[in-house]
């Protein structure tokens, strides 16, 4: 789980890319964050789904569709 720092909500960081197509770099976020609704860039359609505790971590799932 990231840490928690000034102006931000928790966030991710990610880049993902189809075979040969260009890299999307964006940042996922996690559901029931307070900082949410106050962070200038958070993204609703960027959340995090099915986010558990699993073993002392947590995992979440986001399903990338890459288009060309």
């Amino acid at each position: 789980m990231p840490g928690l720092y000034t102006g931000r909500t928790r966030h991710i960081h990610v880049k993902v890319q189809a075979p040969d197509g260009p890299v999307l770099t964006t940042q996922l976020y996690f559901p029931g964050e307070p900082a949410n609704d106050r962070d200038g860039i958070f993204s609703p359609e960027l959340l995090l789904g099915d986010v558990r505790d699993v073993g002392g971590a947590r995992q979440g799932s986001f399903t990338f569709v890459l288009a060309r």
